[in-house]
């Protein structure tokens, strides 16, 4: 039989990208959960709902037999869908129905690949209005100080959206915004440039992760090692216990 451990898929953009970076969150499950499950990493930086779900069939398509589906997808989407609307009609921006649809489309996809998937949807962080003002400034000049690329009002629609997705779904759910915005200090300590969370943001995503996936029976702990954790010929014996010296004090004892 073909060794294999549970597989936790990670669906998102830059969040989900960058979170095998140092510090990142998906980094930090990495090692929690090694010789215990596979932690796949599927984000793309600047994608939003509409693209994911269109992508959604390739990356988890349902053809797969059922003992090779995720035990578990985690949706870390909303940031880029609330972006500010452009006149052309390109860019990120989601409407608020359409980007509930497509969350409602992939909890129902991801929930119907085997009976066995677990779906977690994680609310979109805040935004550092200021730090998002003064980016502009940095890349275009003074002339974009009035121009910003998302907020944070717009941040929190989005969030709420996320969460009333979450509940009518039946899906488990993170806040990640709500939590963030409880740190003091949290436009500089959470995130690192006005939008993208911080190592300390990190640390309290996988803190509610953790609770999160308690509740379902896939908390680290609650996970198995795989095989070949026995115990075997070729692990790991310090040379002084084959030493002469050891075994004379053995046996004085």
């Amino acid at each position: 039989m073909a060794h294999k451990r549970p597989a936790f898929v990670l669906l998102g953009a830059s969040m989900v990208e960058y979170s095998f970076r140092p510090g990142g969150w998906g980094a930090v499950l990495a090692d929690l959960y090694s010789r215990k499950a596979d932690i796949l990493l599927r984000g793309y930086r600047g994608w939003n709902t509409r693209r994911t779900r269109a992508a959604l069939p390739h990356f988890l398509p349902k053809d797969s037999p059922e003992s090779q589906q995720p035990a578990l997808v985690v949706i870390f989407l909303g940031t880029n869908d609330a972006a500010f609307p452009l006149p052309s009609g390109k860019g990120q921006f989601v409407p608020i129905p359409e980007y509930k649809e497509n969350l409602r489309y992939m909890c129902e996809y991801c929930q119907s690949l085997s009976d066995s998937t677990r779906v977690l949807l994680i609310t979109p962080p805040p935004i550092n209005d200021e730090a998002r003002r003064a980016l502009s400034w940095k890349r275009f000049g003074p002339l974009a100080l009035n121009w910003l690329d998302r907020t944070d009002e717009r941040a929190q629609a989005y969030a709420q959206a996320c969460l009333s997705v979450a509940e009518e779904m039946k899906v488990g759910v993170v806040d990640l915004h709500n939590a963030i915005k409880r740190v003091e200090n949290w436009e500089t300590e959470c995130l690192s440039d006005g939008m993208h969370i911080s190592p300390k943001g990190c640390e309290i995503l996988v803190e509610l992760l953790l609770e999160a996936l308690k509740k379902v029976s896939l908390h680290w702990e609650d996970v198995p090692n795989d095989l070949y954790c026995e115990p075997h010929m070729f692990d790991m014996i310090h040379p002084f216990l084959e030493s002469q010296e050891y075994k004379q004090n053995l046996e004085k004892n």
